[in-house]
């Protein structure tokens, strides 16, 4: 149970997500920046996986993903799954797959439908609907700790951010031991998320998502996964950096003063979204000073 531990105990936890890579020459980046980032003694590493119909071969590069990250870190292992585009029977084959290769955790997703996050949802032939679903699935084959996906903005097709703190309460009482947020600009939205789930009795951790700033994605992709738009004042900022470097730099001090905010109003960690690039996600933890517990160190110390 090294992740919840790192989750749970001890200095906030840090963990850093990939996306499997694109073809065979970039597997070597990725298990250089996953292996550069071990110094920072993530709570756990994570790949994300194919969304849906016709990503067959995103989902075989997850998987591949996941089982090579055992070569450059010693960092838990979080499998990503989804349900979308899946037989019941073909998920508890990919979570076996899973488990056979040692990941030791997962993380239990919708997923979004073949036609993009906002088209209508139309669950599989013999397959699930609902997340708290999966979560029921994993549990029934593992012990392994589960985490679900948390909206601090609210889920596009939640009635209101109440009901969709009551998803997540559900969530939690199908076995879900942690959640992740979805990427946050700000800490409010954060900290309210979590007052709201904590009234329909959610416990669990809830850990907030981070996306500096780069230019290496677009800012209409960051509002996407957010479910929001840039602040004001980052905006504003973003449009008047002069060059990618300028941009970077921008990035990585609103996301190092909004860690401390985090940090400072009691959140368990950060989790980050790298988009692969190693280098923000890096220098945001040493300038605040952030590290995690050592993934053989059950008590939370450094």
């Amino acid at each position: 149970m090294r992740i919840l531990n790192a989750i749970r105990t001890g200095p906030p936890s840090v963990s850093f997500e990939f996306y499997p890579p694109k073809d065979e020459s970039a597997v070597g980046p990725l298990l250089e920046r996953a292996a550069r980032l071990e110094s920072l003694r993530p709570g756990f590493v994570s790949v994300t996986y194919g969304a849906g119909g016709g990503a067959t071969g995103r989902q075989e590069a997850s998987i591949r993903a996941t089982e090579l990250l055992s070569r450059a870190t010693t960092a838990p292992r979080l499998a990503h799954l989804t349900l979308a585009g899946h037989s019941r029977a073909e998920l508890v084959q990919v979570v076996r797959r899973f488990l056979d290769s040692g990941v030791e955790g997962f993380m239990a997703l919708r997923g979004d439908p073949p036609g993009g996050p906002s088209a209508p949802w139309h669950g599989s032939p013999d397959g699930l609907t609902y997340a708290c679903e999966l979560v029921e699935l994993i549990r029934g084959l593992s012990a392994a700790p589960i985490g679900v996906a948390a909206f601090p903005y609210g889920h596009p097709a939640a009635e209101s951010l109440e009901h969709d703190a009551a998803v997540l309460a559900i969530k939690q009482r199908a076995g879900a031991d942690f959640a992740l947020t979805q990427v946050l600009f700000e800490a409010e939205p954060y900290f309210r998320l979590v007052e709201r789930a904590t009234r329909e009795g959610v416990t669990i951790p809830v850990v907030p998502g981070i996306m500096p700033v780069t230019g290496a994605v677009k800012r209409e992709r960051m509002e996407l996964l957010s479910g929001s738009a840039l602040p004001a004042e980052l905006a504003a900022r973003v449009s008047a950096a002069r060059d990618r470097d300028e941009l970077a730099q921008i990035g990585v001090d609103w996301c190092a003063a909004l860690v401390r905010d985090l940090l400072d109003g009691g959140a368990p960690g950060v989790h980050f979204y790298t988009l692969n690039s190693s280098l923000a996600a890096e220098a945001i933890c040493r300038k605040v000073g952030l590290s995690g517990p050592s993934s053989d160190d059950s008590s939370g110390g450094r």
